[in-house]
């Protein structure tokens, strides 16, 4: 399995204990963690390494596919796919650091990133999503040819409480 991708300027590849502290870090930003549904509003080293081995055995079962996504110069964010088994539709989910919001770079990492499972996994098709709050991930992932599907309530580990969501698909 190709384990690090390229697209135009961005670097896609595995987590690594070398990125702890700047993922412990960036997953402790608000701005970030409130629109996932899955980081929790404060990240210990103990959360950050459990991800990164269960990004590595994800890999092995091509059931979690996580990338940082890095720029010439910095990191830029996370992004993957990852289904709960091997039957279910692969869900796409990324993060990206404030400094690098309106750069495309979620659009970048995210064309890469399906164009590479398309090739080498071949899913029938992708699910996503966004917090309605959160419109501009809407629109990253219209360009990524999601198209919205239904709406609904989602729990936000980072808010704790129930959140609007857009549930979106893609199909290949």
């Amino acid at each position: 399995m190709q384990k690090t991708l390229n697209a135009d300027d961005l670097t896609l590849r595995p987590l690594t204990v070398a990125d702890l502290s700047w993922l412990k870090d960036f997953w402790n930003i608000a701005e970030v963690n409130r629109n996932t549904g899955s980081i929790p509003a404060s990240v210990d080293e103990d959360f950050v390494r459990e991800r990164i081995h269960r990004a590595g055995e994800g890999e092995e079962a091509q059931t979690h596919i996580v990338r940082l996504i890095e720029t010439e110069d910095q990191r830029a964010g996370v992004i993957s796919i990852e289904r709960s088994n091997p039957r279910d539709a692969y869900s796409l989910g990324y993060a990206i650091h404030p400094d690098s919001w309106g750069k495309g770079i979620a659009t970048k990492a995210g064309h890469a990133l399906l164009d590479w499972t398309d090739k080498f996994i071949s899913p029938a098709y992708y699910v996503s999503g966004h917090f309605t709050d959160n419109p501009a991930s809407g629109r990253v992932l219209k360009k990524l040819g999601f198209l919205p599907c239904w709406r609904g309530p989602v729990y936000s580990i980072a808010r704790d409480e129930i959140v609007d969501h857009l549930y979106m698909s893609r199909l290949i």
